[in-house]
């Protein structure tokens, strides 16, 4: 198998000159002499954004690009604007502005575009004295270093959630938390917390490396439609010879078995009636428990031939399934001479008995009626490659990620008796042995247009499909986590940093070195405001609505087609467009808020209430495994007073955080639990009278002289909060990075909530989701706006189910989406709610994907 990167050329850098209507200039891809030459670029190789900037520009005038060229599209061009000046467009959806006539809601997470922090002509912020750098040592104290203290000031704008578990606990129900208090009785802000959400920000603002960033290496997959089936054929795996190599053999039916017209590869295995009226008879100790259990066994089967409709390929369907071909004939009481009962189609005795395995998946959907038995063709195999390896392992992590927020029987919750039998596949979750393809597995594969390689390995037919690359790859390399200590950003060498150890080739990217201790840390935090409490508040506590789990196989949202700009997906774009090699990431995630009226913090009791969103409804309390309850929070209007401490911190680096930390509530920080429902929105404000900060020269005097000289007039920090904004938008990196800092920040017009079908509260969102890949219906297939984009909201779908009229179960639109085109957040992950798991909230509430260190 090929791997795909090597059909796409890495982009080259290119100056073009508009000639009239089209782009001219030298696109060297090969470094060879004969590519020096002038080429001609036609508008249908551009992307939208350079032909809206070529629009502005003269004749005779040149524009940076970036040429990337398609090697399985027969060189196919597509040129792009350089570094970042497409950034100033931001698309103007017209369908979904019309959608929005009927009303829409703001998505509770945006991302921060993470452009990178080099290119190929290397740093794109030098100068700016935020680029990689080594830390520098903390046994010295030089120049541009400061140390002190920054007192700041933190008032809630709106309820903060400190949670921890109640001393007592129900029997059942909800866990019930209290709020954690220091010795005094007051509110306690832990300060790894703090020291969380400032990462979060300063990382952002100074588009530094990703300071988390793991498990992300395999591809993600989406469901394919069940039309895909078409194009797969079924193969057992077998081992080499003495042990050495595996190879999939093909499962074509036995010889003779010849009657197979039409494309649809799969009908080469029997169907096995297993879950409908008639199931397939099942002899001898076959018949004991449910069939999935003898999943991989060799068995003998007795098949009949049926047609299939108008194209009259020839079916064959199992009746009788046994260990031995003898068990057959004795249960039929029909004669031992094979050459009397084992006829083609055909001729006078129209079945066969025929020897294969079992492909017993499980009841995974209730509308499955059939298993499948698989006939080996001997002498058609294919040998198994370490590509096999990679792709059918992103496929088994794609199913083990959806099994952490799918359960298949809460589908059919609702009906209790539709959800007796469903089961889960007999794939998921996957063990480690069965990740590596051992002898004996049952796929199904797909071949390349002239069946010469194997391109797919799938578990079952119609299942998940792996994208091009894994979001890994599409981080650009300047963003991943440092992996030594020469190559640390800014966020890095402020808060600290740990080596990721060694690579896969065994080097060491650590040089030797445990870590590098931070400059900041959080010394004391204390809440200034005796009456914390809310005026009014349940007795018995309230439970919040439970929390989604970071779900980035959800393409429209977490992927980009963009490598630079994080720019949002083309509505309407195939599921395929996701996570391509040429694409890259959405950015940082980061959590929305809207102004609330005060009594909208005050709840009147433990109940649904569609004006609360955060609160659970009653389809949601039916497990209270996945909910918690807050007997009590913290009101908005409280103020904490806190000391950081920093000890020779780089002059850039403290510009940066003292630019970030007297933005007040235009970009205010997120603590605590419940941030997608408007918890934990903390306004930060820099008290200068209580500041105490020294330059280098203050800090050396201090040593000479043993003496401590006078902290730098509050003048001086405020210069270098102005010098980093300065800097900010003079740098394209940065410009980016602090301008959709603020956007995301700021406070959103118009309801801020999970997506759902209707303005109503529902206990399933996942809904919507589902309507959104209905593409033939306009205004479908939606991406998450823009960070920036002047209209943030997505419309409603669909009506709730109590007002549908056409009992399909999709709402008041009319739709006809395919079978198999489903693909969407499933029920909640059990464990996942306003408090998340183990110690409280927090826990859950910091787990962005792609994003920071968790706060």
């Amino acid at each position: 198998m090929n791997d795909p990167q090597e059909k796409l050329k890495k982009p080259v850098a290119a100056t073009l000159t508009k000639r009239g209507d089209v782009l001219e200039g030298v696109i060297n891809s090969s470094g060879k002499a004969k590519d020096a030459k002038p080429k001609r670029v036609a508008r249908n190789e551009w992307d939208d954004a350079l032909a809206a900037h070529v629009a502005t520009m003269a004749d005779g005038e040149s524009v940076d690009v970036e040429v990337t060229i398609n090697l399985r599209e027969n060189g196919k061009r597509t040129v792009r604007l350089a570094g970042v000046a497409a950034l100033a467009t931001v698309g103007h959806d017209p369908e979904r502005a019309a959608a929005l006539q009927e009303g829409g809601f703001v998505n509770p997470y945006t991302f921060v575009p993470t452009l990178p922090r080099s290119d190929q002509n290397g740093t794109r912020l030098a100068g700016t004295g935020l680029d990689d750098a080594p830390p520098p040592s903390h046994a010295l104290h030089g120049d541009g270093q400061w140390s002190g203290i920054l007192a700041l000031t933190l008032t809630t704008v709106t309820p903060l959630l400190l949670p921890v578990p109640a001393a007592t606990q129900p029997k059942d129900g909800a866990r019930a938390f209290d709020v954690r208090v220091d010795a005094e009785g007051r509110p306690l802000i832990h300060g790894a917390s703090l020291k969380g959400a400032l990462r979060s920000a300063f990382e952002t603002v100074t588009a530094s490396r990703y300071g988390v960033f793991f498990e992300h290496h395999d591809r993600l997959a989406y469901r394919v439609p069940a039309d895909a089936a078409l194009d797969l054929t079924p193969a057992r795996v077998h081992g080499g010879v003495d042990g050495k190599g595996t190879h999939f053999r093909l499962c074509l039916g036995d010889v003779g078995w010849t009657r197979h017209q039409g494309r649809n590869k799969t009908q080469y295995t029997v169907l096995v009636p297993a879950y409908g009226a008639q199931p397939v008879r099942r002899l001898g100790d076959l018949a004991a428990g449910p069939l999935s259990r003898h999943h991989g066994t060799e068995i003998y089967a007795r098949i009949v031939p049926q047609d299939k409709g108008g194209d009259r390929s020839l079916i064959w369907r199992a009746t009788h399934l046994a260990r031995t071909e003898s068990e057959i004939h004795t249960h039929l009481g029909a004669p031992t001479n094979r050459s009397q009962i084992s006829r083609p189609h055909g001729s006078e005795s129209p079945f066969r008995i025929v020897r294969g395995w079992l492909s017993a998946t499980g009841r995974s959907i209730k509308s499955k009626n059939n298993e499948r038995l698989f006939v080996e063709t001997p002498g058609l195999d294919i040998p198994i490659t370490p590509e096999h390896q990679r792709y059918w392992q992103s496929v088994l992590r794609a199913y083990d990620l959806a099994h952490g927020y799918n359960d298949p029987k809460a589908t059919y919750r609702r009906d209790p008796a539709t959800a007796k039998g469903i089961e889960r596949s007999w794939h998921v979750p996957s063990t480690q042995e069965l990740r590596d393809l051992p002898p004996g597995t049952l796929v199904y594969v797909k071949y390349d247009a002239n069946r010469q390689e194997i391109t797919e390995v799938h578990p079952v037919m119609i299942g998940r499909l792996p994208f091009d690359a894994s979001p890994e790859e599409l981080l650009h390399e300047s963003l991943r986590p440092a992996g030594d200590r020469s190559r640390l950003s800014p966020a890095d060498r402020l808060f600290g940093w740990v080596p990721a150890g060694r690579r896969d080739d065994g080097t060491d990217t650590n040089d030797g070195a445990s870590g590098y201790r931070g400059r900041l840390r959080v010394r004391s935090i204390a809440c200034t405001t005796g009456d914390w409490r809310p005026p009014s508040f349940p007795p018995e506590g309230v439970t919040l609505a439970p929390l989604s789990s970071p779900k980035p196989t959800q393409l429209r949202f977490y992927a980009s087609p963009d490598p630079m700009t994080g720019m949002p997906m083309r509505r309407g774009a195939a599921k395929a467009e996701g996570y391509q090699i040429s694409g890259g990431l959405r950015g940082r995630k980061m959590y929305r808020w809207r102004e609330e009226k005060p009594d909208h913090w005050q709840p009147k009791a433990d109940q649904e209430d569609h004006d609360r969103g955060y609160l659970a409804l009653e389809g949601n309390r039916a497990n209270p495994k996945q909910l918690v309850r807050h007997r009590s929070w913290v009101r908005p209007g409280v103020t904490f007073q806190v000391e950081l401490f920093l000890d020779g911190a780089h002059e850039a680096d403290l510009g940066a955080l003292i630019w970030l930390l007297t933005r007040g509530e235009a970009a205010p920080l997120r603590l605590g639990a419940g941030k997608p429902y408007g918890f934990g929105v903390v306004a930060a404000r820099l008290d200068t009278d209580l500041t105490r900060m020294w330059d280098g020269a203050g800090v050396r005097a201090g040593w000479l002289r043993l003496i401590r000289p006078d902290p730098v007039d509050p003048a001086r920090l405020t210069e270098l909060a102005d010098r980093f904004d300065a800097t900010a938008r003079g740098n394209e990196v940065l410009r980016e990075a602090t301008q959709s800092y603020l956007a995301a920040a700021r406070a959103v017009d118009g309801p801020v909530h999970y997506p759902r079908t209707t303005p109503e509260p529902q206990a399933e969102s996942y809904k919507w989701f589902v309507e959104n890949e209905r593409l033939q219906i306009a205004g479908r297939g939606l991406a998450l706006p823009h960070v920036r984009d002047p209209e943030q909201r997505l419309p409603y779908t669909g009506s709730d189910d109590s007002k549908k009229s056409d009992g399909t179960g999709r709402g008041s639109i009319p739709t006809q989406g395919r079978r198999g085109q489903k693909q969407g957040p499933a029920p909640k992950q059990p464990g996942r709610s306003g408090s998340g798991k183990g110690a409280g909230p927090s826990r859950n509430a910091g787990k962005s994907w792609p994003g920071p260190r968790p706060s």
